[in-house]
């Protein structure tokens, strides 16, 4: 995948151990960056706002005035960005990682992916956290399971604002064609379902992401992760589900790279 990084799969789970903050995943974060928070679209439209040295400063100033765990999630969903979307290329982003309307990271959903292979949606929800005095495969499985509950909440809830930034978002992020189209039609789909008071997160396609920020020494089990994803399966909340999990020591790398880059 990248160097420095280890990567265990099955069908139904994939962990990603990042072992070495590497030049080619400061390459991988570079090259980027600019796209994951605003979107292809306005990257390539030459926006100054969308460019790499003005995105470090935005993402810096929303980082600076956040709580700790805050923090950790901004992290883990920008390597969530990074490492999903390198593993999967067949996955196509369908919403920037920047909240366009505030100064801040955006609301709804974590990230939403388009699968081309398989012509369907998937929603992806990602918790963040340090493994304490347990375990890191235990760790882990009780962020995923974090994320899984959150996620059923959300999508069997009536509120339909998540949606509607959700069809926005995918405005911003992708340029025109039949794949914004066809997400476009299941994103306003689903904005029916809540506004008519019947959401169903059976119907859905769901990726459950962990970042778990503990030293890859005690490392995440491919078998834990695997075992987690099938327990979530059988409980039958979402349509399909896959598991993705990343291990990192600590967040505070990846701040300090960029932080780097912004002062270059």
């Amino acid at each position: 995948m990248i160097a420095g990084i280890v990567t265990e799969n099955t069908g139904l789970a994939t962990v990603c151990r990042v072992e070495l903050f590497t030049d080619e995943l400061k390459a991988e974060i570079r090259d980027r960056l600019a796209a994951i928070c605003h979107g292809k679209d306005k990257v390539a439209a030459g926006s100054i706002v969308a460019s790499y040295r003005e995105t470090l400063r935005d993402f810096l100033t929303r980082y600076a005035n956040k709580t700790e765990d805050t923090r950790k999630g901004m992290i883990g969903e920008l390597l969530t960005h990074i490492l999903l979307l390198k593993a999967f290329p067949d996955y196509e982003p369908a919403n920037p990682y920047f909240n366009m309307e505030e100064g801040s990271i955006k609301k709804g959903f974590d990230l939403i992916v388009f699968d081309e292979s398989e012509g369907e949606l998937r929603i992806v929800e990602v918790k963040s956290g340090g493994a304490g005095n347990r375990a890191a495969s235990t760790a882990n499985k009780a962020l995923l399971n974090t994320a899984k509950n959150d996620l059923k909440d959300r999508l069997n809830d009536t509120k339909t604002h998540i949606w509607l930034n959700a069809i926005n978002g995918a405005k911003l992020a992708m340029t025109g064609g039949k794949i914004k189209d066809e997400i476009n039609r299941i994103l306003e789909e689903c904005y029916a379902e809540a506004a008519q008071g019947d959401p169903d997160s059976t119907s859905k396609n769901v990726i459950l992401v962990s970042v778990l920020y503990e030293d890859t020494a005690d490392p995440i089990s491919i078998e834990s992760a695997d075992e987690k994803a099938a327990a979530v399966i059988e409980e039958g909340y979402f349509k399909d589900t896959t598991v993705f999990s990343i291990q990192k020591e600590t967040w505070e790398h990846i701040v300090d790279f960029l932080e780097e880059e912004a002062a270059a």
